[in-house]
């Protein structure tokens, strides 16, 4: 760090760390508000400078990832569903030789067990939360609310296979499980809110592989986007925008992320043409690009070419898993340096 650089402790999804502080010309809300609404932003936000960004867990003390995301690990989630953190992948995969919490989706209610949503408990890990150091008052509130409809689908029935098997021969107790998720969801949203007054909440439904989408249009139509709606109508009706986070080639539904009010996507670069979805779409969505940067020359050239490519006009931010100070350092200010000066071009 630069002597005499101005510096503020913030937590990440892995371990709090100090990122630069720069001489914002307008707040970090109203600078969101412009990269929401298209407005003239005045430069990219990233979520280590312009947010409070944390995990649902974190605020309901219900289980939830909270790991170094470099080492391999066992977790298990607020359903019950057993995981394993694989650093290779970047992500994690249910672990083998588990038994599923259903095996029948038809049982559904029955045996699926709904996470408690104290009310007092939800409070004190909010307060909790917010009063660390590295809260700061001053930006903006996002939070991870984790699995949406099919991925939730897909942990409790043990796996891709078996979801897709319960999609085709049982498709009414999938989409009534579905929107009873959402519905909890709902619920846990709301209990977050008002405790934590959210400015942009994360949504995970992963829809393909690298090679193309799970199922097709008809299935997208008639079972998985009416479960989704759900939530994602109940929390734009409360002013709070949505990041659409789901893997793989999904070139095909970008329409309907769209259309279900996603204000942004995460999606694998190496998987979808994101220059070309800004292209077609850019005026509709915007893109949260991410990474967990490995050197300087990387972090560049890879800020560079997101604000060169999906800048244009706003719909852009970046998240950023943390990893080492002096990368981080280097990366958020060429961010920050470089977008204001391609806005004010």
């Amino acid at each position: 760090m630069a002597p005499g650089a101005k510096y503020e402790y913030v937590g990440t999804t892995i371990t709090p760390i100090n990122v630069p502080v720069f001489e914002y010309p307008i707040s970090p809300r109203e600078n969101f508000q412009r990269v929401l609404n298209r407005e003239k932003p005045m430069w990219v936000p990233t979520s280590l400078n312009d947010f409070n960004f944390t995990m649902a867990g974190v605020l309901t003390g219900l289980p939830d990832l909270r790991f170094d995301f470099t080492e391999r690990c066992d977790w298990t989630d607020l359903f019950g569903c057993v995981w394993e953190w694989l650093p290779e992948a970047g992500g994690s995969m249910l672990k083998p030789n588990q038994s599923p919490v259903l095996d029948d989706i038809t049982q559904w209610e029955k045996k699926i067990v709904w996470p408690d949503l104290s009310e007092d408990r939800i409070k004190e890990c909010c307060e909790k939360y917010m009063s660390q150091s590295y809260y700061h008052a001053d930006k903006m509130n996002y939070f991870d609310i984790g699995m949406g409809c099919t991925e939730r689908l897909v942990a409790v029935m043990g796996g891709y296979e078996e979801a897709l098997i319960a999609l085709v021969e049982e498709p009414e107790a999938c989409r009534e499980f579905m929107a009873e998720l959402s519905r909890f969801n709902c619920r846990m949203f709301d209990a977050i809110n008002k405790y934590f007054p959210t400015d942009l909440v994360m949504y995970h439904d992963d829809w393909g592989t690298e090679r193309d989408t799970f199922f097709g249009e008809r299935m997208m139509e008639e079972l998985v986007y009416g479960p989704n709606e759900i939530f994602f109508k109940h929390v734009k009706e409360r002013g709070v925008a949505i990041t659409f986070h789901t893997c793989g080639n999904i070139k095909r539904f970008v329409p309907y992320a769209i259309s279900l009010g996603a204000d942004f996507l995460q999606l694998q670069e190496r998987a979808n043409d994101l220059k070309a979805y800004k292209e077609q779409y850019g005026d509709k969505v915007g893109f949260d690009v991410y990474m967990l940067p490995t050197t300087s020359e990387q972090i560049v050239e890879d800020m560079h070419r997101y604000v060169n490519n999906l800048a244009k006009d706003g719909g852009l931010f970046c998240t950023i898993f943390g990893g080492d100070e002096k990368i981080l350092w280097d990366g958020m200010q060429e961010m920050y340096c470089y977008s204001r000066e391609y806005y004010e071009g």
